[in-house]
């Protein structure tokens, strides 16, 4: 039986299938399961795995009608066989001693989660922010701490985690189908409140291959204001979740810090029509999770001032105190994050 299941959803990627399923497959660890789930592609991506399928018998083909990377990913989850599932994108690949790696470090710390770093190609896509977030350190948590989420370098790649295939179906943990672009973000959300042990590593198991042309990333980056509406979707998602889990309240400040450092840097860049729209929509998320009177205890004044207006519904004359508020917090947000996020040129312009 196969210790490792390796679930790679594939759509459209005929040019960087075969460099993805030739590290699966001369992984040093054997008896792993390479499950890729073709998600409706319409170039030669199918004739590629069949062509691995009939060359390796550890691959598994699954053809299902298109209905996004979340619905790809789950029915691998569904398929799998093994007791431990990764994920990998088509487009990516793993290191020749990741598989083996990954099933030792998980039997090592009987963990229901590992997450372990990356490198990125190319070299100059690497940003500090990136740099970090792709370099965990060693650590193992015997239970839940927000640290973990608020912390560690745990977020947003999905595909840096390994989980027991018994711990996502028991606790039903899936990708949500609804959310189109964010995914990652909200199923690590979902993954780390519910285990029971959560392990990082500093090695780094994964090539990550920085927005392909014509990827779903490279497309939402070139549309600021559908980026934004998806980020205030995915917010909707994490706090419905948590709200659900009954852990929302108890972590109120951390995750409503969370929720406009993450909207942030896309709702300074909404153009102006749209802007009224897009903060309106993120404080109606806001408000109906946490009460207004909330905001009277933040103690920094910024935090505080921004969340006042945010929290307000809309109406043309809250126009000019909203963007003053943005502009206020847009400076506080490049003083706290600016080394760190490393923007560029295309940002401050």
């Amino acid at each position: 039986m196969a210790r490792l299941s390796v679930i790679v959803p594939v759509y459209n990627v005929e040019d960087y299938i075969d460099r993805c399923l030739e590290s699966l497959v001369c992984q040093s660890l054997s008896d792993i399961e390479i499950l890729c789930v073709n998600d409706g592609s319409t170039d030669e991506s199918p004739a590629h795995l069949r062509k691995w399928a009939d060359r390796d018998e550890r691959i598994r083909v699954v053809s299902k009608p298109n209905g996004g990377l979340s619905s790809a990913r789950n029915t691998g989850i569904a398929k799998a066989s093994a007791k431990y599932v990764c994920f990998v994108d088509s487009d990516d690949r793993l290191y020749v001693n990741a598989c083996e790696d990954i099933v030792r470090m998980m039997d090592e710390s009987d963990a229901d989660v590992l997450t372990f770093g990356a490198t990125c190609v190319p070299g100059e896509a690497v940003t500090s922010w990136l740099y970090d977030v792709l370099s965990p350190r060693n650590i193992t948590y015997n239970s839940f701490d927000p640290d973990i989420l608020f912390k560690e370098s745990s977020r947003p790649f999905a595909w840096r985690m390994a989980c027991r295939t018994d711990f996502l179906r028991k606790n039903d943990i899936h990708f949500d189908e609804n959310v189109r672009f964010g995914e990652d973000q909200v199923f690590c959300f979902a993954v780390y409140p519910r285990a029971s042990k959560t392990r990082f590593s500093s090695r780094k198991l994964y090539e990550y291959l920085a927005a392909r042309p014509g990827s779903l990333m490279d497309r939402m980056n070139a549309d600021v204001y559908t980026k934004m509406l998806e980020h205030v979707n995915i917010v909707d998602h994490i706090f419905s979740d948590w709200s659900e889990l009954g852990i929302l309240d108890r972590y109120s400040e951390q995750m409503m810090r969370w929720a406009i450092d993450f909207c942030l840097y896309e709702l300074i860049r909404v153009p102006q029509d749209k802007f009224l729209e897009v903060t309106d929509r993120l404080g109606a998320v806001l408000r109906s999770y946490i009460p207004i009177g909330y905001v009277s205890q933040i103690e920094d004044k910024v935090d505080r001032a921004f969340l006042s207006n945010l929290l307000q519904p809309g109406d043309t004359n809250l126009y000019r105190r909203k963007c003053s508020a943005i502009g206020f917090y847009e400076r506080r947000f490049l003083k706290r994050f600016v080394y760190r996020w490393a923007l560029t040129d295309w940002y401050l312009t």
